[in-house]
């Protein structure tokens, strides 16, 4: 019996990844930075202080990488309030059947509370997932375990009867280091082959493809 289904935010049920990009080239553009597709992709699901931490260095830069973040932040959020986000295919469906099967869910995600919060918003699941744990409930974020042990342990449920859904190779890991069964939903950022690597049981198509499991 599942107790608890336990997914991340950005890639897997909002395809926000985009918008996380095009924040990162328009604030590092008024700082007179600019950054390849391959720097920003392999920084998917890592968090952005060392992405930021790095290019500070690399370009002889006076700046504190937590006030690069915060403006990358506002922005992300003011793209995501004026353009929407849209979901994943099959995420409110998954949402739906997990609710309709007495299933509890929680949000186990790398971002800021208050992110997070205006990312499910503007996709209009704010109110389907009001169980989540963020950067700020823990120490340690993805790879290490500590959100999902943290979701299991509010949810009351053992990490071995949960099912975590992920997009990122630091994701999978976390929640598979947490003692999660863990599916991987494709990305064209990721290739299939390293989420497996990573402990993904099965890398889907979509989230429709979750409904079965």
């Amino acid at each position: 019996m599942l107790a608890a289904l336990l997914l991340d935010l950005d890639g897997t049920l909002l395809d926000s990844e985009p918008l996380h990009m095009e924040a990162h080239r328009r604030f590092l553009a008024s700082v007179g930075i600019a950054i390849g597709d391959e720097e920003l992709l392999a920084n998917i699901g890592k968090g952005d202080r060392e992405l930021y931490a790095r290019l500070i260095a690399r370009h002889g830069r006076d700046a504190d990488p937590r006030d690069w973040i915060a403006a990358k932040t506002r922005l992300l959020v003011e793209l995501a309030q004026a353009q929407g986000v849209p979901t994943r295919r099959g995420a409110r469906e998954l949402l739906a059947r997990a609710r309709a099967r007495g299933i509890p869910c929680c949000l186990v995600t790398s971002a800021q509370a208050w992110v997070a919060a205006a990312l499910l918003a503007s996709a209009g699941l704010e109110r389907l997932l009001p169980q989540r744990v963020c950067r700020e409930d823990v120490w340690r974020s993805k790879p290490h375990p500590d959100a999902y042990l943290l979701a299991c342990q509010r949810l009351g449920a053992p990490p071995a009867r949960c099912l975590a859904i992920e997009d990122s190779v630091p994701g999978v890991l976390a929640a598979q280091r947490a003692g999660c069964r863990t599916l991987a939903v494709a990305s064209a950022q990721v290739a299939p082959e390293a989420l497996r690597a990573a402990g993904a049981l099965e890398v889907l198509a979509d989230l429709c493809e979750a409904l079965a499991a």
